[in-house]
């Protein structure tokens, strides 16, 4: 203890405690700067995301006229991926009420060439086929709706209180794994992430609680997961899910260890029922 201690002792003590305060902090601070990008470049890099989604139309009908739907004022995620050498991409919910119309990542790869350093994925989670355009490089209407959620068996019911269901999502989310079949690297085990991306309702829908996670791989997301608490017109409430792809990788998920969902490779640029993708470029300043 420091009070048994001489005074060389003791400074030699105190000096080695400031140290490694500063080493946490320093690591902190790294933290917050994926791959040791600045955070003046991170918020440079945020702006010109920012402009790609502005100069994008995402439409709620094939018809598109006035029905563009607006996004989030922020990303709900920002990831790195060492696999695919993206850094500092971001995930963007679109759709202003109830369950989201899509989802849309835009990924940043620097050591690509300029015409590839940033893709964009689009998947509908809408009950109605959706449009996309940016550009001249994406003019797309979904075959299909984007989520058709089914019910979840062995569920509880849900709770009343959103914390509680907070509590059962997390739960339920235990009961589903998830993996891709990279082109190079073969199988990846996907990691969940423990907080939801997105939570949501809407009574009109008869949706008590909706909540959208992920699975991972560093800290990207490849598969989602949609868990909503719903209440039917007739018959008590209960758990439902969706899965949604988030990748140009074929994709894989199980629910208590049984296969249940899988998607095909979506290499880039790709048109799915309800899954686009394409190498873009930002609009011009």
């Amino acid at each position: 203890m420091l009070h048994n201690m001489n005074w060389p002792t003791r400074i030699g003590s105190l000096l080695c405690l400031m140290s490694a305060v500063v080493l946490a902090v320093s690591s902190l601070v790294l933290a917050e700067e994926p791959d040791g990008v600045p955070a003046a470049e991170r918020a440079a890099r945020l702006v010109q995301t920012k402009r790609i989604l502005d100069a994008m139309r995402v439409y709620s009908s094939p018809e598109r006229q006035e029905t563009a739907v607006t996004r989030t004022s922020e990303p709900v995620l920002r990831y790195t991926d060492s696999t695919r050498q993206t850094s500092d991409s971001t995930l963007w919910i679109l759709g202003s009420t109830g369950r989201p119309t899509a989802v849309v990542a835009i990924e940043h790869y620097p050591k690509n060439v300029d015409s590839k350093r940033w893709i964009c994925e689009v998947a509908s989670l809408s009950n109605e086929r959706i449009s996309v355009e940016y550009g001249r490089t994406i003019d797309w209407t979904a075959k299909k709706p984007g989520l058709e959620p089914v019910r979840l068996e062995g569920a509880p019911v849900p709770a009343e209180q959103p914390a509680a269901r907070l509590l059962q999502i997390k739960q339920l989310q235990q009961r589903f794994t998830a993996h891709e079949k990279a082109s190079i690297e073969g199988r990846i085990e996907l990691r969940p992430l423990a907080k939801p991306l997105h939570r949501y309702q809407d009574a009109e829908a008869g949706i008590i609680d909706g909540a959208i996670v992920s699975f991972v791989n560093g800290t990207n997301p490849e598969v989602l997961l949609v868990l909503e608490a719903r209440k039917p017109s007739q018959g008590a409430a209960e758990w439902q899910f969706g899965l949604v792809q988030m990748t140009g990788e074929a994709v894989f998920a199980e629910l208590d260890g049984n296969e249940n969902w899988t998607r095909g490779e979506a290499d880039p640029p790709a048109r799915r029922d309800a899954y686009v993708n394409a190498w873009i470029e930002p609009p011009a300043e």
